[in-house]
């Protein structure tokens, strides 16, 4: 910046320190320079020459033909008027060169370098071992640390002006201060009077002051600096790094003739309020107070008036009153509990009911095939190998939430195109529901079931394709649910679960609450209100009234669904070909397990018979 200021040329590049600098299409020689300014110099005193001439000849072309006819017969005649005229015309012509000259003489530029280092002449000394580029910054330490009655500058924010810098603002403010040379150089922390009341002398002429940090310099953290200066100074930090602080003055920066007229007003206007309170006072000295003041108050509305009024008025309750009272409170006790219970069951068995008829509505597609009447059967030899290859098997089907539906089959298809045997991994929590689930799949793709084993993921079933398997052309069945409707029909299932769970809990609720109004009728004459508090702490208030609506649209989102939707989504990925069990320790597991199995291990065709022998690991047999 400081080559393209002071040469006029532009940086083409720069790397560390070097730089290359292009002069420009209209550089021109020194020389060639020098030569023009000769050349102007001399034909300036000749063109002004003619210029006096033209105008000497439109006057005398404006005068009247005698005089100038008379006039030039007089010089003509006298040689002495000649030379007299020949020097006044030669003094016009010099005066009018001289004032010509003055008017096209250019105004000298004021340079940038030249006015900053005027203003920082004015703020203080230099900083002479400044390692950079001039101007020389003014030495922050120089200056007095304590100056006498200082005081942060007066500072009034205009209307309608915001405070704060808006980004594009302090963005263009901080490209400006990235090039500009640093007006002071600081190396202490505290202090620092001098300083601001350099900064506010040269925020008069510059919005922005940059500080350079002094470097070597111990103790010193730009954090105190920075805190100390907007404290002193009130101005707003733009940028902070390790070598420079820049400051802005800030909108409400004013001027010192603004704020020496801004505060001779506000002396003005505080000495006038001052006034006019000094004569409020007098005044008020001179007027007496008419109002008298009231000694007695008045017994409206009291606690003393309403107890006159009920010993002279008021019924007194007697003994039978009272026990007439406490009657009926226990009777309408006893109504509400009784309502409270009837409440509960009528909203518990509404749900149930609906709960049920969204099953069915979702279970109208579902068609489960039938057992085959005479089934394939292995042996059991056929049967031990089967189990032991496929719960050593790394590729499995895991079977979810959604249960069996025709994605699950096709699966199973897929499968089979590679392998005699599937292993399908379901988690469910007791050996029934893995029972059921491995019937289901027998059925519905036709293989031969083979074993269901725990293992330590939830349930391991091994089905075998079957010797005569043929691949179907239809891998879908039509009679079983889709994937939409299949996880609609699991999610129905769980609350229909929730809410059998939720009707034993009332009806255990119900009995233990039968027994309790039974006691209620034993104890309804006399009254027991250990027994109502009891009562009232189990059976709080609740909002029985709302009722969860909008399962109706719920239902209507599962069977309105498209069904060639769920061919998209039920693609060959569901196969898990590599899981991330660790399988050698699920292999160890297995076959340890195989002994605690053998009681839970289902059999469809024959007796299973497992063996006690360890089983010998042989990942390379199938």
């Amino acid at each position: 910046m400081r080559y393209w200021r002071k040469t006029g040329g532009l940086v083409i590049w720069r790397s560390g320190t070097a730089v290359s600098l292009y002069r420009g299409v209209s550089y021109e020689v020194p020389s060639v320079q020098l030569n023009k300014r000769i050349y102007k110099r001399n034909e300036l005193p000749a063109s002004s020459v003619s210029q006096a001439t033209d105008k000497q000849i439109h006057k005398q072309i404006s005068m009247s033909g005698n005089s100038l006819s008379a006039a030039a017969d007089k010089t003509a005649q006298d040689p002495s008027n000649f030379d007299s005229y020949n020097n006044v015309h030669a003094t016009q012509v010099n005066l009018e060169t001289a004032s010509e000259e003055q008017e096209t003489d250019f105004v000298r530029e004021v340079k940038y370098e030249d006015e900053v280092e005027k203003l920082l002449d004015g703020l203080g000394p230099r900083y002479t071992d400044w390692p950079g580029c001039d101007p020389l910054p003014v030495d922050a330490d120089m200056l007095p640390g304590i100056v006498p009655g200082y005081q942060p500058p007066f500072r009034v924010l205009p209307y309608g002006v915001r405070s704060t810098l808006a980004r594009k603002e302090a963005t263009n403010l901080q490209r400006l201060a990235r090039v500009l040379p640093p007006h002071f150089a600081l190396g202490r922390s505290r202090q620092l009077q001098g300083l601001a009341v350099a900064m506010i002398k040269l925020w008069e002429k510059s919005s922005i002051a940059k500080i350079a940090l002094k470097r070597g310099v111990q103790l010193t953290t730009s954090e105190r600096m920075v805190e100390d200066i907007k404290k002193l100074t009130g101005g707003t930090l733009l940028s902070r790094n390790k070598d420079f602080l820049v400051f802005y003055r800030g909108k409400n920066f004013l001027s010192p003739d603004v704020t020496e007229a801004l505060q001779e007003r506000e002396r003005l206007a505080k000495s006038l309020q001052d006034e006019e309170e000094q004569a409020r006072l007098r005044a008020s000295a001179f007027v007496l107070p008419s109002i008298e003041t009231i000694e007695k108050s008045g017994t409206a509305g009291t606690l003393k008036e309403t107890l006159d009024a009920n010993s002279r008025w008021g019924k007194r309750l007697d003994d039978s009153h009272k026990e007439n009272l406490v009657r009926e409170a226990e009777v309408r006790r006893h109504a509400y509990l009784v309502q409270k219970l009837e409440k509960k069951l009528a909203r518990a068995e509404r749900k149930l009911l609906r709960a049920e008829r969204a099953l069915s509505k979702v279970e109208e597609s579902l068609k489960p095939a039938e057992r085959q009447a005479d089934p394939e059967s292995i042996t059991d030899e056929e049967r031990f190998m089967f189990r032991k290859l496929g719960l050593r098997m790394k590729a499995f089907l895991l079977l979810g939430r959604r249960g069996v539906f025709d994605g699950t089959v096709e699966n199973m298809h897929l499968h089979w195109k590679y392998r005699e045997l599937v292993k399908i991994i379901v988690k469910v929590k007791t050996f029934d529901q893995a029972k059921k689930i491995a019937l289901a799949l027998e059925a519905e793709s036709g293989g031969v079931l083979v074993s269901v084993d725990k293992i330590s993921k939830g349930y391991a079933m091994v089905v075998y394709r079957g010797k005569d398997y043929q691949r179907p052309s239809t891998l879908r069945p039509k009679n079983l649910l889709t994937k939409r409707k299949a996880l609609a029909r699991s999610i129905e299932l769980q609350r229909q679960e929730a809410l059998l769970k939720h009707v034993a809990t009332l009806e255990s609720n119900a009995g233990r609450l039968r027994s309790e109004i039974e006691q209620m009728n034993s104890v309804k004459g006399t009254g027991d209100e250990q027994l109502y508090d009891k009562l009232d702490s189990a059976y709080a208030t609740e909002d029985d009234d709302s009722e969860d609506e909008g399962d109706e649209a719920y239902l209507e989102m599962y069977a309105g669904g498209n069904d060639n939707e769920d061919e998209i989504d039920n693609s060959t990925h569901n196969l898990e070909m590599e899981s991330d069990f660790p399988y050698h320790a699920q292999d160890q597991e297995s076959e340890t397990e195989l002994m605690d199995s053998e009681s839970e291990a289902y059999t469809v065709h024959s007796t299973y018979c497992a063996s006690t022998d360890i089983v010998e690991e042989d990942n390379n047999f199938y």
